[in-house]
């Protein structure tokens, strides 16, 4: 996979232009808030771990990857015309899902999506499609991740 390694961050997929701020190691995310423990779920090892890009939270590991329709990632463009390199994942408990599910414009045939966004600084990181049938993975575009880093927690 390839993720974006330049650690800038971007706020162009954030709603409402969240960005998460640090204070000396503290973790902290809009309004000074503290970012959520990722406590409850074990923590992928280092090299697996697969982060947001902006603060560092957990989103999903290398182990979650699948393949959708014989491949991992995928390019599209969206109907303005933006284009997505995103990865799919079978889970991605890092992130928080926004949205009634939608057929529109689906890049998945047979698939329904919605937003989903980092849980703890709020970044769109991709998007969760479900199938009629119970089929659910995760659209993931990989230059708002990191892979190999998460914060301090």
């Amino acid at each position: 996979m390839r993720f974006d390694s330049t650690g800038s961050s971007e706020r162009s997929g954030s709603p409402g232009g969240y960005l998460c701020f640090r204070k000396g190691d503290e973790r902290q995310g809009p309004g000074g808030d503290e970012l959520p423990e990722q406590e409850g779920r074990p923590a992928a090892s280092e090299e697996e771990a697969i982060s947001c890009k902006i603060c560092r939270f957990e989103i999903t590991s290398r182990e979650h990857a699948v393949e959708i329709d014989g491949q991992n990632e995928h390019t599209f463009f969206n109907p303005a015309g933006i284009l997505f390199e995103i990865g799919c994942f079978a889970a991605a408990p890092g992130c928080a899902d926004a949205g009634k599910p939608t057929p529109e414009f689906s890049w998945f045939p047979g698939f329904a999506w919605h937003y989903s966004f980092c849980s703890a600084c709020g970044a769109h990181l991709g998007w969760k499609f479900q199938s009629g049938e119970g089929s659910v993975f995760w659209g993931l575009v990989l230059n708002r991740l990191v892979e190999g880093e998460r914060a301090a927690g």
